[in-house]
């Protein structure tokens, strides 16, 4: 299992790299195209920031 700094790592660059993907669509689709991917950043971050790992 990873790590939570890790798992918060993938989700910021997931999260970052969709987000932008998105950007284009904003004028169409609104919230809804950025929604999703704002969401999983800020986990992302969230995750990273809170960093140790309880599990071992």
């Amino acid at each position: 299992m990873w790590s939570k700094k890790t798992s918060g790592l993938i989700g910021i660059v997931v999260g970052g790299a969709w987000f932008l993907a998105n950007l284009r669509h904003v004028g169409e689709q609104g919230f809804v195209a950025i929604g999703m991917p704002l969401l999983i950043l800020g986990l992302g971050i969230v995750y990273f920031r809170k960093g140790n790992d309880d599990a071992a």
